[in-house]
């Protein structure tokens, strides 16, 4: 039982996540004059194998298809951050291990989008998937942390001390 419910509240966590990054790159998109630009320039890439901007395909399926690998990385994201939120209520200093798990993630996709996309770094600054990155952990965390009122009482102890 607790499995099922660590999926489904992983499904809404990752759920938050992945809208609030989609929300971010349409704001960033609208901005600059070119709404939807980030998915079709990462499904274009994805999908055809497309090594420089000038080839990006803004279609329907493009970007459907590219949001579908999007929300379902981000679902899978979710119940990880579940997961550990829920293993944190015994072993409070998972907290660290779990901040550290995103930052590596976060040089992870950096180092990814540099190697396999690197005609997109210009279009997708740095410092805007930073952000979009941090706003999806704060609203993905601020959720989990609301929602899960023993987390709150395990960290409001001493969270390092282990003998608790």
């Amino acid at each position: 039982m607790a499995e099922r419910t660590a999926w489904k509240q992983g499904l809404v966590v990752g759920m938050i996540g992945a809208v609030t990054v989609a929300v971010w790159f349409f704001i960033l998109d609208l901005v600059q004059g070119r709404p939807f630009f980030t998915p079709a320039a990462l499904g274009s890439t994805v999908f055809l194998g497309v090594r420089d901007l000038d080839s990006v395909e803004a279609t329907v399926g493009i970007i459907f298809g590219y949001s579908v690998i999007h929300l379902t990385a981000f679902i899978l994201l979710g119940t990880l951050v579940v997961v550990i939120a829920r293993r944190a209520r015994k072993t409070p200093p998972l907290i660290l291990g779990a901040l550290l798990v995103f930052v590596t993630f976060q040089a992870l996709f950096m180092g990814v989008l540099a190697i396999a996309g690197e005609h997109l770094l210009g279009a997708l600054a740095w410092w805007g998937v930073a952000v979009g990155n941090l706003l999806a952990a704060v609203t993905m965390g601020y959720y989990v942390w609301e929602k899960d009122p023993a987390l709150k009482e395990a960290l409001a102890q001493e969270p390092f001390d282990r003998t608790h």
